[in-house]
């Protein structure tokens, strides 16, 4: 390519191009679907991370997956490019690297769509200009800062010449983009998980936060010295806050409201600037190609990034709110969880995020799928065989992970791309993509008329719960076996589970439900505290931790406002650890003789039974102290829990739900995939399983065809970490003769 041919590119605006197909997210039955000139498309995605030139392993190994691909029905194609930025020299090989990959993968599928993943990691005057990296407190810089402003208009500046390039060259081939900006292009701070690294002292850091500030205390000098409790500050002087005061109190989760507040609104500012940094690289692809095309982005990893070394907030996403209510944004995205329980065969799938409260914001949740397949294990295997059985996944033990993430992301309405991490084949293999063909045939089966996803449990987390977290290693394992673990937790309780942002029920927005969970609803409004004792005045609800602990209207701790949320009394203890002993009442309940983990960090809480309320745990080391106490419906309510540990067992959410009228669709832990027209079960151990799907039809193996009796019981004898799918005759028939499929 010479240069002229480039600026001619560059400078031609893509509303000039005509665009052969039109991509967007629309709604079919009230699902966001992945549309083509208005008709239904797959929600699966071939992706790579990278085709290096002149490497032959990378271009061979995805040449030969695309032609698997393809051959499977698989279209659209995302891979690492590289943004046009920097001198001259610098954009021709950022173009000429994207003619290789596109040229790369339309030799082996002549019809292939891009969603290019373009990576903006450091910029080409970092290097030269020390002064836009992003300072530690211990003085180490590492990536440009995300508050740069520089920074971040050489981004869209970057990003809108690359799109024009690619629009130029490649319309018809065009599907969407992916922006990708922070560490490992997931827009997160760098490095914000090595334990200790407090950042945020570089000069750009420091401007953003202050303008920030104005904003939020609306220009009112004596707001924000009346917040921080000191004089003499202005805007122009309010300094970042220091490390001492970032780690907050020993023994300590929460920043107090009423002396850090300036820890709390820098935690605040570093999720919003993130956010806002992703929603301004967004609207450069909309004014660039309008609705033509998918805008994506990783964010929303709130269960993932919850129990970090140095706090939630040092990620930067949990501003997720703000990127849902963008029309810039179509897809939202990010791996399945990393927790080793989920990366197993028979172990339960979930999510780093809120999956239904992105639908509902009509937009689609992607899973990256980057499971460590038969290949990839045997790539990282050491090469004289030591620890050979930790790296020795079988074929079955893929597909048998491979199985469970489709029917886990196809009863949820997600959509999911599989990645190859190092583009050195971890995909090439036929019998991977047999699999897929299953899923395939399930997919195309309800295409056209999908069903919204309507959990029975619904659990909910308040993201802005992560600003009050204090930046130190100390509440990570509270985090950790607690709210993160909660999703784990009730997606092997035997029903069919949902996770939503608790603004939801602010909005009016959370819908369905027949058991309500709330894992950290601990910093509440006034208004926020009375929608959800309204819901829990109508559904049965499990209160967890320290729900309305911090009256956001007062600023401060608060036991009235706990019992305000909760219409429980309560009063503060400090067992030595979270772990609590089951009454007889709570053997009712399935909860285990005990259960519970480490070292307890303040808060911790008693709930104060009244008469009639059935108290079903003590906390261990305050024995006679009552830890979970159910409090039975009367006057017109239904009954509510209140769980002064920060986990509950699957089990005992099991039986919570069938208290309050949930399908409970297996008497043992098994993750639940509900669809229309099909049950799947993932069943963590073998034996016998009930899956009780109602009434009194007959249900097929929808993988074989073959007959497995009718309802509303049917008894299955499941191998460890299989999957069965169980369908309705009217699906199975769309899927064994080809049903809706394009």
């Amino acid at each position: 390519m010479n240069r002229l041919s480039l600026l001619a590119a560059l400078l031609l605006p893509v509303s000039a191009a005509l665009h052969a197909d039109d991509w967007s997210v629309r709604p079919i039955n009230g699902v966001p679907r992945l549309t083509r000139n208005g008709e239904a498309e797959s929600n699966f995605i071939f992706s790579a991370a990278r085709i290096t030139k002149g490497d032959p392993v990378e271009t061979e190994s995805v040449a030969a997956e695309v032609k698997l691909a393809r051959k499977h029905g698989v279209r659209v194609y995302s891979v690492s490019f590289l943004p046009l930025w920097g001198d001259e020299a610098q954009r021709k090989a950022a173009a000429d690297f994207a003619d290789h990959i596109c040229g790369e993968i339309l030799k082996s599928d002549p019809d292939a769509f891009f969603m290019p993943r373009v990576q903006f990691q450091e910029p080409p005057f970092a290097e030269a200009d020390m002064r836009e990296k992003n300072l530690s407190a211990d003085g180490s810089r590492d990536q440009v800062a995300i508050a740069s402003a520089r920074y971040r208009r050489e981004a869209a500046g970057a990003l809108r010449d690359f799109i024009r390039y690619m629009e130029r060259k490649y319309g018809d081939h065009m599907m969407g983009y992916h922006v990708a900006a922070g560490h490992h292009g997931e827009f997160q701070y760098c490095n914000f998980a090595r334990r200790g690294n407090l950042f945020g002292y570089d000069d750009a850091t420091g401007a953003a936060f202050r303008n920030f500030l104005k904003e939020k205390y609306r220009n009112d000098l004596t707001a924000l010295c009346r917040a921080w409790k000191k004089n003499h500050l202005t805007f122009e002087n309010a300094p970042v806050p220091p490390p001492t005061l970032r780690s907050g109190r020993e023994g300590e989760v929460f920043h107090d409201p009423h002396t850090e507040q300036a820890s709390i609104d820098f935690n605040a500012f570093l999720n919003r600037d993130m956010a806002d940094f992703a929603l301004e690289l967004a609207r450069v692809v909309r004014e660039e190609c309008g609705k033509t095309r998918i805008v994506s982005v990783f964010y929303g990893y709130l269960f993932e990034c919850m129990p970090q070394s140095n706090g939630p907030s040092q990620s930067g996403h949990f501003a997720l709110a703000r990127l849902l209510r963008s029309p810039d944004i179509d897809v939202l995205c990010g791996p399945y969880s990393y927790s080793n329980l989920a990366r197993v065969p028979g172990g339960p799938q979930f999510t780093h995020t809120v999956g239904e409260s992105i639908t509902a914001a009509g937009k689609i949740w992607f899973n990256e799928d980057d499971t460590a397949t038969h290949i990839s294990m045997r790539q990282r295997m050491p090469e004289d065989g030591s620890h050979r059985a930790a790296f020795d996944r079988t074929l079955e033990e893929t597909r048998l992970l491979l199985r469970r993430n489709f029917l886990f992301n196809l009863a949820r309405n997600y959509g999911v791309w599989w990645y190859d991490h190092h583009s050195r084949g971890m995909w090439n293999d036929p019998a991977l993509w047999e699999e897929k063909a299953f899923a395939d045939r399930l997919e195309a089966a309800v295409l056209d008329d999908p069903e919204p996803y309507r959990p029975d449990v619904t659990l909910f987390f308040d993201e802005k719960n992560a600003d009050f977290i204090v930046s130190a290693n100390e509440p990570r394992y509270t985090l950790e076996g607690g709210v993160s673990a909660m999703r784990d937790r009730v997606s092997r309780s035997g029903c069919a589970s949902g996770v939503r942002l608790l603004d939801d029920i602010v909005s009016d927005k959370a819908g369905y439900s027949k058991l309500d969970i709330h894992c950290n609803a601990v910093a509440l409004t006034g208004e926020e505290r009375r929608a959800l004792r309204d819901r829990a005045g109508k559904i049965p609800t499990v209160w967890m931790w320290a729900p309305g602990y911090i009256d956001l209207d007062r600023n401060e701790f608060s036991l009235k406002t706990i019992e305000e949320t909760t219409g429980f009394k309560v009063r503060p203890v400090q067992p030595a650890t979270w772990t609590v002993w089951a009454r007889p009442e709570g053997f009712d309940f399935n909860l285990p003789d005990h259960y519970g983990w480490g070292q307890t960090l303040r808060p911790v809480f008693a709930p104060v039974p009244e008469k009639g309320d059935l108290v079903l745990a003590y906390w261990r080391d305050s024995y006679g102290t009552p830890a979970i106490v159910l409090r039975p419906g009367r006057d017109g309510r239904p009954f509510s829990v209140f769980c002064g540990a920060a986990d509950l067992p699957a089990a005992t959410i099991r039986a919570f739900a069938r208290k309050a009228g949930a399908h409970v669709y297996c008497s043992r832990n098994a993750g639940i995939h509900k669809g229309r027209d099909f049950v799947a079960v993932t069943a963590g151990e073998g034996g016998l399983y009930d899956l009780n799907v109602g009434g009194a039809e007959e249900w097929f193996d929808a993988y074989t065809g073959r007959p497995i009796g009718r309802g509303p019981q049917l008894k299955l004898n499941l191998k460890p970490a299989e999957t069965f799918t169980a369908c309705r005759k009217i699906l199975l028939d769309k899927i064994h003769t080809g049903g809706n499929a394009r």
